[in-house]
């Protein structure tokens, strides 16, 4: 018994999609790689064709294209800047985790809310996650002592959520932290 047939087509039945597939076989259908011909109509058809690579009129080709990396900030003369942004210090490369910065050189610090529940995502967490959520709990528990805090380590995607509204604590412990 021939093992069953995936779904290649949505919203067609099986059946529709057999005699779909036999009608491509018997028109020698080229997709990308794979071809569909039966033996009888199948010709070797490679040709060798020569062609020359110029890189001369690339040029005009580049300013059209999107740019593959966001560039590097410019140096300033005192941080943080007037829009309040700073670059990640060498300190912050020596603890046991890093908070990598986002494409676009932010903080990755993002606040959820989903109804009356409010949480803190914390994205592009990597090396000891543990460290960083008890350091953050500690920071949390100095700021507001009367509250319980609870956060939430998810190790496979990399970052660490917060139950609360504790935007402006976290910055400012990533701050403190040099992230």
């Amino acid at each position: 018994m021939a093992a069953p047939m995936k779904k290649f087509v949505s919203g067609l039945s099986f059946i529709k999609q057999r005699i779909l597939l036999q009608n491509l076989r018997k028109r020698a259908i080229d997709f990308g790689n794979v071809k569909y011909c039966s033996q009888a109509n199948h010709t070797s058809t490679e040709q060798n064709v020569e062609y020359e690579e110029s890189t001369e009129e690339f040029k005009h080709v580049e300013k059209f294209l999107h740019a593959k990396m966001i560039p590097e900030p410019p140096q300033h003369v005192a941080y943080p800047t007037p829009s309040g942004w700073f670059p990640q210090t060498e300190e912050a490369k020596k603890l046991p985790y890093f908070i990598h910065r986002n494409r676009n050189h932010n903080m990755p610090v993002y606040l959820i809310k989903k109804g009356p529940l409010e949480r803190i995502k914390i994205l592009k967490v990597d090396g000891d996650l543990q460290l960083f959520s008890a350091d953050l709990k500690e920071f949390l528990s100095r700021k507001h002592p009367s509250k319980e805090h609870y956060t939430q380590i998810n190790e496979i995607n990399n970052k660490v959520v917060v139950r609360g509204d504790y935007l402006q604590e976290v910055v400012e412990f990533l701050k403190e932290k040099g992230f």
